[in-house]
Parts: C-alpha cells; sequence; structure tokens
C-alpha cells in the first residue's frame, strides 16, 4: 500500500515540475517582429515574387502572351478561351474566386499548368493571387 501512494507521489510531483518547467521556459521567449519577408509559399509553394502587389498589365499580361496567348487568341481560342485582351481574361472568371477557371487550370495539377514556360510555380502563384487577391486589378 504505501509504495502506491509514493508511486502516486511521485508522478504527481514530476507533472508539477514539468508543468512550471514549461512555464518558465515560456517567460523567457520575447515577442519580436518578423525579420523573414520572404514569399510564404502560399498557395503552391515558394516561388521568386514575395510580397508584391499584382495587376495585369505589368504582371499578368506578360505571362498569358507568352505562355497561352498562342492557342488562346481571339482567331483560334481553344476551349472558347481568349486571353489576347483584359477583358476577353476576364470573361467567365469570378475575381476573387478561387474556383474560378483561370486559376484551376492553371494551378499544379490543372491542365494549363504544362504549358508555363520557365519558373511555373511562380507564374501560377501570381495569377491565382491576381485573381484571387487582388481582385484581378488592371493597373496599378
Amino acid at each position: 500500500m504505501k509504495r502506491r501512494v509514493r508511486l502516486r507521489l511521485s508522478v504527481r510531483c514530476w507533472s508539477l515540475v514539468l508543468l512550471l518547467g514549461a512555464f518558465g521556459l515560456s517567460a523567457c521567449v520575447q515577442g519580436q517582429r518578423a525579420t523573414d519577408t520572404g514569399d510564404p509559399g502560399f498557395p503552391f509553394g515558394p516561388s521568386a515574387i514575395g510580397f508584391q502587389p499584382l495587376a495585369y498589365v505589368p504582371d499578368i499580361k506578360p505571362i498569358l502572351d507568352q505562355d497561352c496567348l498562342s492557342c488562346h487568341n481571339r482567331r483560334e481560342a481553344r476551349g472558347n478561351y481568349s486571353v489576347a485582351t483584359y477583358g476577353d481574361v476576364l470573361s467567365d472568371q469570378a475575381p476573387g474566386d478561387a474556383a474560378s477557371s483561370l486559376v484551376v487550370t492553371g494551378s499544379p495539377g490543372g491542365s494549363m499548368y504544362q504549358y508555363y514556360s520557365g519558373d511555373a510555380v511562380t507564374k501560377s502563384t501570381m495569377v491565382f493571387r491576381w485573381l484571387v487577391y487582388y481582385n484581378a486589378q488592371q493597373t496599378r
């Protein structure tokens, strides 16, 4: 009987020691401003763009012109979709909606992702952020 009482006291004592130790360590941690201003990698992983406001004319149009326009122009418009103008790009898209077809097809695993030249993750992330976070703004 004495052994059980000692064991219970021992477990309680160790629990108390660990609890006090955790509080003691947490008191040493001080809040500091973040020094890492790099890209958090959302939503597709780390990319080369970092944090910057995005707009169609300076940021997205060059991507679409280079990687999409040859098949999605006004003459050919594969999939009945053109990226020839800002208005064409936004047809049937919902700024602010991550389920928009431009985002879904251009995301990793999407049917158009493979056609991004160079750093596909960065380009896909830029299109996503432009349409969803920056509501497809045309200029800065």
